[in-house]
């Protein structure tokens, strides 16, 4: 990228941990965050189980799910940036939370209420005002500074595509500091919505394995800070990756299928690499998409062969976490960021009989020690969007 975009804060909020340390031990672990859902009836359903976040955290702000999730996880980001939990005040700041669901809770609550209040004049003007709707705003409200704050809805790219849209703010010098990420929160429209396009899983989630059925909906949040090189160094901040380059593609195909032979995840891998003067023989590491559904996997499997070197390790910590949805891609970069700080690969929990043909690394049955220069980070959603980041280590 044209300048050096660094990470200097992390706050990681999952299914199977809650901060980053807890994070990083659930996936070294093998720690299955798929628990019974309790949150709405499911006796009639043909699917009971999720990855809903069990473990209480604090939640800085009065909000929906997803918003409480933001907030906890961006304080968590400034408190490991060295900021005190607060955007600065003498700096220009940009937040950009990317989301599948939004802020659903405000609606669902009213959509679900047997009282007279659904959908009324009042709930509808909520509605069409954004409040509360809008997760960035919400964020703002809980960490301060001045600046721009949207939300960004890139379906199940959106985590990805909020870090890239952060690091043009910050290269064109719109802002001085960003807090950027992912957030959604377990609700009724994803799960029966995913379960009734029969992409849900019976029993376990497994990625690229021959025998793979489907996912588990999950939820959370992850944010990063990100900085220029300068301004981290300026305040001594200490930098746990940095961001070498970032892609966002769409395809227009399909509105829940990708393109069969993966055109828009391909451009996005290609325009990632160019973007950060990188090679495919640079990238060590593929976190990939792998949500364990049969064609996402299998045209996946193919755009990676295509784009880089037979032998590169990949993985799918969705095995673990479920689909985080909008907060997928973001808590997938921050397994990258942390592979390569402990330059150890996570395996894809539970893969037994790999897809063919395979001529990857399919990082399995347990934690590896590699050397790892670069991670690449794959997102893709519905309606054609995709989007890549690479990391290379600080």
């Amino acid at each position: 990228m044209a300048d050096d975009i660094v990470i200097t804060g992390m706050g990681v909020l999952s299914p199977i941990g809650c901060t980053v340390q807890s994070f990083w031990d659930g996936l070294t672990s093998g720690k299955l965050g798929v628990s019974p859902v309790t949150s709405m009836p499911t006796t009639d359903l043909p699917r009971q189980h999720a990855c809903p976040i069990v473990e209480s955290f604090d939640a800085p702000i009065q909000a929906g799910r997803a918003s409480q999730l933001a907030a906890a996880a961006a304080r968590d980001a400034l408190n490991d940036a060295g900021l005190n939990g607060k955007l600065p005040d003498d700096a220009a700041s940009s937040i950009v939370m990317g989301t599948t669901m939004g802020e659903t809770q405000f609606i669902e609550d009213h959509l679900f209420d047997e009282g007279d209040g659904w959908l009324g004049n009042d709930h509808m003007r909520e509605i069409v005002t954004g409040q509360p709707g809008c997760i960035a705003n919400n964020v703002r409200q809980a960490c301060g500074g001045h600046g721009g704050a949207s939300d960004l809805y890139g379906a199940c790219a959106a985590g990805n595509m909020a870090i890239a849209q952060a690091a043009r703010a910050l290269q064109s010098k719109r802002c001085d500091i960003a807090l950027a990420g992912g957030a959604d929160g377990f609700s009724r429209l994803a799960f029966i919505g995913f379960m009734r396009l029969r992409l849900t899983a019976a029993e376990l989630c497994r990625p690229f394995d021959r025998d793979r059925d489907g996912l588990f909906v999950g939820e959370g949040a992850t944010v990063f800070v990100l900085e220029r090189a300068e301004s981290a160094a300026a305040r001594g901040a200490t930098v746990h990756a940095r961001l070498a380059g970032a892609a966002m593609t769409a395809e227009c195909y399909h509105p829940t299928r990708p393109e069969p032979e993966g055109d828009g995840l391909t451009r996005a891998i290609e325009q990632a690499l160019r973007s950060g003067n990188l090679s495919a023989h640079d990238i060590d590491y593929v976190n990939a998409h792998g949500t364990g559904t049969p064609q996402n996997d299998m045209i996946e499997a193919k755009v990676m062969e295509k784009c880089l070197r037979a032998g590169t390790a990949f993985s799918s910590t969705k095995a673990l976490t479920g689909h985080m949805m909008g907060a997928a891609g973001s808590t997938e970069a921050a397994v990258c960021v942390l592979s390569l700080k402990h330059q150890t690969l996570i395996p894809t929990w539970g893969l037994e009989n790999v897809l063919e043909p395979c001529s990857m690394d399919a990082v399995k049955d347990a934690p590896r020690s590699a050397t790892i220069r670069a991670a690449l980070n794959n997102s893709a959603g519905f309606g054609g969007y995709n989007s890549c980041v690479v990391l290379t280590a600080a």
